[in-house]
């Protein structure tokens, strides 16, 4: 009998301290990163009295777990995406930085100018305005590009640590396997910590991208990217790597190869593209606010090429202080584009704004492509592919010239330079990008070099004839062009305005109330209705056909200026329009430079909607705000997720130490209470030698 109680208080006292360990090692490790709870089983003996085997294991839900892994990624996503964002959303909303701000001080300062034209005060005033309004628009897309850059960097970080994490998790899947396949797993304190160790290293990588986890029947857990990419196994451990576009040096493009942990691996080891959409976690979150800081670069561009197109025109509709036309206040520089075999010949494409075309302008990129000897044009929006638009051309719009190529796209109010023959380019399969709008913030100028640049006076003027019957008066009511195509050109030799051939110089009134429009050699060129009641003639003539002597139902052409003739007409009234010379105290084009701010010259990329400068500017200001607050709102509500699920996983896996202490006061009275076992044995056995 006091063999029995020996046995029974040994293997008691064992199974005490096995309990007592486990539970002091919960206490020691309440604070160890990755830590997960561990509890010793205790089964009954059917052979011998006492206890009999033991079984420490990990206490936790796997299920809860694998959620927090996913709950972590996104969480991770938005953050990176708010932060890719930040500076963006900044550059452009602070009141200080805010090009909106900068074009409405202009305007104002213009308008001050305009209302006392030959004031060389108010000018200098008004250029200093404009040279800040480029100074802002430059800063602005500047700061953008450097937080791209500082962006890219954070993408590079978090590939490194990716792919550390990835490696490690396929050598501990490695080690865990080998240790599993031995009869040295069970009970094994090396073993649960490797475990442990594993479980912390995926935590991790669930931070930077979205991962998914599957058991494998020999111990190791295979851990894929959320769009099912594998990154480790046992055997096999996934590396990325990152590479600049080959046509833009600002686009980081991630690629994923395998290795294999003990040799080659027998994973396809050619490089896969991985789309941004692919990789979640702050990864994804860094290379999607990339797309977004590059989209909003080409918006601020739009925005730059149609204001400064349209203050262009204008003034260069009117003539100036020093009584000569008026030239760009902006300096519109061509962008060139990349190649896809640079280095390997000298192919190049140059982008050129047409001029008079600002409003056409949209934030796309433009691929022109002449693989398998045919040419095709498409249309690029960040994050949404290309549109082959090569149909959608008119007739005319490829030419060649002096052994160049030229691709005219009026309809994005752009022209493509190439500075070889089709033939040439064909044979080549060259592949060219051109974006125009991305960098042309950084790269606009002013090109007012005095005050007397500004032309606040109109091109031409009118008069109405003083023999008239009637009390109608002849206004200017447009002078917005200039050129060959209009009614007055500028003469290259004195850059005065003169009025082209065939442009209307006169009208008279028939005996039925109709606005006659005549050239100066006295040419009948059109006949507006008297229904138009005067107002804006050359927009409601059509054309007179001098063969047939007949009026036609085609509208006139635009001259680039128009009249309105107000009051009472009669019959063989006269009115009449002329070159403004020396009319330097007009400032009736300097209004018309004013008027930009309330027209609408800023087209909505993917719209047929034109917007004013200002109106397109809270536009790309309510899209980075809208995509900042999105992602701040979209991290919060991730956040709580996240904690709710960390909560509901540390309720079973983490360390209550009251829960501990408690055991271990529990144990220890098992242990002291089985050692007395033991010595009673001893005092029995002890009794039975005397009584012998």
């Amino acid at each position: 009998m006091s063999t029995d109680l020996i046995i029974t208080g040994k293997y008691g006292v064992l199974n005490a301290q096995k309990l007592l360990n486990a539970t002091s090692n919960n206490i020691n490790n309440v604070n160890t990163d990755g830590y997960v709870r561990k509890e010793t089983q205790t089964y009954t003996s059917c052979v011998d009295w006492g206890v009999g085997a033991t079984y420490t294991r990990r206490v936790y839900d796997k299920y809860v777990q694998r959620q927090l892994f996913v709950d972590n990624g996104i969480a991770s996503y938005y953050n990176a995406f708010g932060l890719g964002m930040k500076t963006t959303d900044k550059v452009l909303s602070d009141a200080d930085m805010s090009v909106a701000k900068a074009a409405t001080s202009f305007f104002d300062e213009l308008s001050t100018a305009a209302n006392s034209p030959t004031s060389s005060a108010s000018r200098n005033n008004a250029k200093a305005k404009l040279e800040n309004l480029v100074l802002r628009i430059n800063s602005a897309t500047e700061s953008m590009l450097d937080s791209l850059k500082d962006t890219n960097s954070k993408i590079t970080d978090d590939i490194n640590d990716i792919n550390s994490y990835s490696y490690a998790i396929c050598k501990i899947n490695a080690q865990i396997r080998s240790l599993s396949l031995s009869d040295n797993s069970v009970n094994n304190e090396i073993y649960m910590q490797m475990l442990d160790e594993r479980d912390r290293l995926i935590g991790e990588l669930s931070n930077l991208t979205s991962v998914n986890v599957k058991e494998q029947q020999d111990g190791c857990l295979a851990v894929y990217m959320d769009q099912g990419m594998l990154l480790a196994n046992g055997d096999t451990y996934a590396t990325l790597t990152t590479q600049n576009n080959q046509f833009d040096n600002t686009k980081t493009e991630v690629y994923l190869h395998y290795n294999g942990l003990n040799g080659p691996s027998n994973q396809n080891t050619g490089k896969v593209k991985l789309s941004n959409n692919q990789i979640g976690g702050s990864l994804g979150g860094y290379l999607n606010s990339t797309d977004q800081i590059r989209n909003s670069m080409r918006e601020l561009g739009k925005l730059t090429v149609a204001l400064a197109d349209a203050l262009n025109v204008q003034n260069k509709a009117g003539f100036n202080l020093e009584d000569i036309a008026g030239d760009n206040l902006l300096n519109i520089p061509s962008v060139w584009g990349t190649s896809n075999q640079s280095g390997i010949n000298d192919n190049s494409i140059l982008a050129t704004f047409n001029e008079g075309q600002g409003s056409n302008v949209q934030g796309y990129d433009f691929q022109v492509s002449f693989v398998d000897g045919e040419l095709n044009v498409y249309r690029i929006e960040e994050g949404k592919g290309k549109v082959n638009i090569t149909a959608d051309l008119p007739a005319g719009a490829v030419t060649e010239a002096g052994g160049k190529t030229y691709i005219n796209l009026s309809e994005y109010g752009l022209s493509l330079t190439m500075n070889k023959d089709l033939t040439t380019l064909k044979n080549d399969g060259t592949i060219f990008l051109v974006q125009p709008t991305m960098m042309i913030g950084s790269l606009v100028s002013s090109n007012i070099s005095k005050p007397e640049d500004f032309a606040f006076a109109s091109a031409v003027r009118t008069r109405t004839a003083s023999d008239n019957y009637g009390n109608a008066t002849i206004s200017l009511s447009r002078c917005t062009n200039t050129g060959t195509g209009f009614g007055v050109s500028v003469d290259p030799v004195t850059k005065h305005p003169v009025f082209n051939a065939g442009a209307p110089t006169q009208i008279k009134i028939d005996h039925a109330g109709n606005y006659l429009v005549m050239d100066s050699a006295g040419n009948l060129l059109g006949r507006a209705p008297a229904s138009c009641n005067g107002v804006n003639v050359l927009a409601n003539a059509v054309t007179y056909d001098a063969t047939a002597g007949v009026f036609t139902t085609t509208p006139m052409q635009d001259y680039g200026y128009d009249v309105s003739v107000n009051g009472t007409v009669k019959d063989n009234d006269t009115f009449f329009i002329e070159i403004n010379t020396g009319g330097q105290a007009d400032n009736s084009n300097g209004n018309a430079l004013i008027s930009i701010r309330n027209k609408t010259i800023v087209r909505t990329t993917g719209s047929e909607q034109v917007t004013t400068f200002n109106d397109g500017y809270a536009n790309l200001l309510a899209k980075v705000g809208s995509d900042v607050s999105a992602a701040s709102a979209n991290y919060e509500a991730a956040v709580a997720k996240q904690e709710q699920t960390q909560k509901l996983y540390e309720s079973s896996a983490g360390v209550n130490l009251d829960e501990e202490a408690a055991n271990l006061l529990m144990f220890q009275q098992a242990y002291s209470a089985c050692s007395k076992i033991i010595e009673a044995s001893q005092t029995v056995f002890n009794a039975l030698l005397n009584a012998m």
